[in-house]
């Protein structure tokens, strides 16, 4: 096994494509199922700041544990759904690469946990002011880990950053007609 000659932590912010191929090289489990959780904490930490009446604490506390694991079960089956899709493109990577891509590209989605130290300690998000402030410094950080995760299929496919978006827009597709279709079939079960 070859030495991991970066710090990932912060080459990923700017060099996605060199972070991804050194991590490959190192290990393609490196840190995957830690980040999956962490990914999935840190996205239910957003849906509880858009909420008007968090009080902080114990609820969140205890809904961390269940988005861990649901991050790590989301992190399989997109893993799965990318590597089926990219195979349909002419890509060659395996699941276990899209894993590892995701989770390495959500760093900035991770680090924005630290923004919610504050709210989470406060008894009402609102009375500290900075309620919409962190949430737009999240909503920049998620945007900068969609950058990095195109950079990353770009690099693992050998796509073009165009068509990596494509490849993002097919499993998009892919994930919500099934949704949709059960809305449909919920929707009219509910007229008889």
């Amino acid at each position: 096994m070859a030495r991991l000659k970066i710090n990932p932590w912060i080459e990923v912010w700017y060099n996605p494509r060199t972070t991804i191929k050194s991590i490959l090289k190192y290990n393609s489990k490196y840190m995957v199922l830690p980040m999956a959780g962490l990914l999935g904490i840190s996205l239910l930490s957003l849906l509880f700041e858009s909420k008007d009446d968090i009080v902080g604490g114990s609820s969140f506390i205890g809904s961390s544990f269940v988005a861990a694991l649901v991050g790590i079960g989301v992190l399989f089956i997109l893993s799965y759904l990318f590597s089926m899709t990219g195979r349909w493109m002419g890509g060659k990577s395996t699941s276990e690469k899209f894993r590892l891509a995701m989770v390495w590209s959500g760093v900035p989605t991770i680090a924005s946990l630290i923004l919610f130290i504050p709210l989470f300690f406060s008894m009402n998000s609102e009375l500290l002011g900075i309620m919409g402030l962190t949430t737009i410094i999240k909503w920049a950080l998620i945007l900068w880990s969609i950058y990095l995760f195109i950079s990353m299929i770009s690099e693992l496919e050998n796509f073009s950053m165009l068509r990596s978006v494509f490849h993002i827009i097919l499993v998009g597709i892919i994930i919500t007609i099934p949704i949709l279709f059960v809305k449909i079939l919920i929707g009219t079960s509910s007229i008889l």
